[in-house]
């Protein structure tokens, strides 16, 4: 008898909506022969070439051989009850991150054999930006762009031009490749056209993983008056894009290469309002370090100005450190001055503390490198004999101290263990 689709599914295999309006277990296409045609028309059963109903799952060398590897209470072939557990089967599926890490590599494998299948059978999964289509049509357009006549350039123009063409093509994989290369090699004015395309869907685009590289490629290779579009739509959005895995790159591309613009520039200043929120995110702070690199003199002094509202603080904090090391460097001379001056006035044994952890010790090699008075203090703090042991307990203190050509001696194992608890009360004051 068909087993029931309740008890396939009841395992620890997880399933793959199809563009095929299908639901297929991860194992049913991990075999190499996997063919979607193989399943029922009502996309409910696996079917064999003669007709027979399978069992991908028990068939899986990693289900233990029976489905109660992946069912409590299934049977092995012979009609015997399965001995494997619900979550591990048979054959044990390993710690939790094994089995997300085998999760992530099974989808890996199920979209490559989904995109193979799709490119031999001509077919493609539905949705306007369904991954994997238009393959076909971005390899032509790529050869044309890459031919030197005028010719090629021209045909392969004309079909981005056509309506949606460049759009759908910006939020594939393959496609978003062959976009970049057409604003690289067009005229300016042929790139301006064809960058009209996501007029409306810059937001949409950003958040793309595809399609957030054409926005950049736009923003490098155009200037705001030839695309102004970019910056109006990102304006208009929550400020919190600078704070998205790929909108922070957005900002960082709009500071390096139209900093001086007056629409970018007021773009920035208002974002710049939440310094002291960005500064500490695990994106947010790559905007804050490219306004301190790239931006105008008024936005660095906003950002020096919000560290120093806690500057211990934010030099602890794994993702603010790159911030203060970066403001230590491009900062204006008073305003880098004060700051260096702010964390050298808590005490010698923080400043040792901060040294000798992983990221604060970045903050403490770039006020070494800063000019006198600042940086004899700083080798003050460091070279008194208390901080020599906190130094010395870690590696990055000790690189610190060889990087210093100071000599110093193994820490015995009584005084290591005193450093680590001294640090540990430096990092608790100051509330990282």
């Amino acid at each position: 008898a068909a087993m029931g689709m309740s008890d396939f599914y009841s395992g620890c295999w997880p399933v793959m909506q199809t563009g095929y309006g299908q639901q297929v277990p991860y194992t049913a296409i991990v075999s190499e022969n996997w063919n979607p045609s193989s399943w029922s028309s009502e996309g409910s059963v696996p079917v064999a070439a003669g007709g027979q109903v399978t069992n991908p799952v028990a068939d899986h060398p990693r289900s233990g051989g029976g489905s109660g590897g992946a069912n409590v209470g299934g049977t092995d072939g012979s009609g015997n009850k399965g001995s494997g557990s619900a979550r591990r089967g048979g054959g044990g599926m390993g710690s939790a991150s094994q089995r997300r890490k085998r999760r992530q590599r099974l989808t890996g494998q199920i979209m490559q054999r989904q995109e193979k299948y799709n490119c031999q059978m001509g077919t493609r999964p539905s949705g306007p930006y369904a991954g994997g289509g238009d393959i076909d049509l971005a390899a032509e357009l790529t050869a044309n762009l890459s031919s030197a006549g005028p010719e090629p350039l021209d045909k392969a123009l004309a079909r981005l031009l056509e309506p949606g063409v460049a759009r759908r093509l910006a939020f594939e994989p393959t496609g978003c490749r062959t976009v970049q290369l057409a604003l690289d090699t067009l005229d300016r004015r042929a790139g301006a056209e064809v960058a009209e395309a996501l007029k409306g869907q810059v937001v949409e685009a950003i958040r793309s993983p595809h399609a957030n590289y054409v926005v950049q490629k736009i923003i490098k290779v155009l200037t705001p008056e030839e695309a102004p579009f970019v910056v109006q739509e990102v304006s208009q959005a929550s400020w919190d894009l600078a704070r998205h895995e790929y909108g922070c790159r957005i900002y960082c591309r709009l500071l390096e290469h139209a900093a001086s613009e007056r629409s970018t520039s007021r773009l920035i200043d208002s974002v710049l309002g939440e310094t002291e929120e960005l500064l500490r995110h695990t994106f947010g702070h790559h905007v804050v370090e490219c306004a301190l690199e790239h931006g105008l003199p008024h936005q660095r002094k906003m950002i020096i100005d919000a560290i120093r509202r806690s500057p211990l603080r934010n030099a602890w904090n794994r993702n603010a450190a790159y911030v203060v090391e970066k403001a230590l460097m491009y900062g204006d001379e008073e305003d880098r001055n004060g700051l260096a001056m702010d964390l050298l006035s808590n005490p010698a044994s923080d400043i040792a503390a901060l040294a000798r952890s992983q990221y604060g010790s970045m903050v403490v090699r770039a006020i070494l490198r800063m000019p006198e008075p600042i940086a004899t203090k700083a080798q003050e703090c460091i070279r008194n004999p208390a901080s020599l042991i906190q130094l010395k307990a870690t590696k990055h203190g000790r690189r610190l101290l060889e990087d210093q050509g100071i000599v110093y001696e193994a820490l015995p194992e009584h005084l290591a263990m005193t450093s680590v608890g001294a640090a540990s009360e430096a990092a608790a004051r100051a509330g990282a």
